[in-house]
């Protein structure tokens, strides 16, 4: 589902305010035919992603405490398996595959327009539609750079 406006795909880069420079890639999404690819260019990780469906943003949405209807126009890629705790996030075996769609992983990565990020309180606040979450990382603003 391509949003207004918007490519039908997340293939691109993406860069957030953390980083030296403005325009330094931090992740790049590659579309795979079925899905995406994501790489972190810090360390070369290779992860495969996939689109978040309305559960799953409904659930990534109640983490937040966010309205779940101001998840309606959000496009959302995910990644990975949400760790039960800490422990686990910080256990050297890596997190399996979540199913496709149906919850978020340890990554996500949204585009969410305007009148929705209005709802969620402080995303309203960015300049950009994207946002990245981690559980380590927390929520901050992302942007598409090419």
């Amino acid at each position: 589902m391509a949003l207004a406006g918007e490519p039908a795909s997340f293939a691109g880069d993406y860069g957030h305010g953390a980083t030296h420079d403005a325009d330094e890639v931090v992740w790049r999404v590659q579309d795979t035919g079925t899905g995406w690819r994501l790489t972190s260019t810090g360390d070369g990780g290779v992860v495969d992603a996939h689109r978040l469906d309305r559960q799953g943003r409904t659930a990534f949405w109640n983490r937040m405490g966010w309205p779940a209807d101001s998840s309606r126009d959000a496009d959302c890629l995910t990644w990975g398996e949400k760790p039960a705790s800490l422990d686990d996030l910080l256990a050297d075996t890596p997190p399996a595959p979540v199913a496709a769609g149906g919850d978020y992983g340890l990554g996500v990565l949204c585009r969410v327009p305007l009148a929705a990020r209005i709802q969620t309180g402080w995303l309203g606040d960015q300049a950009s539609d994207w946002f990245y979450y981690d559980p380590v990382a927390g929520v901050m603003e992302a942007r598409r750079l090419r």
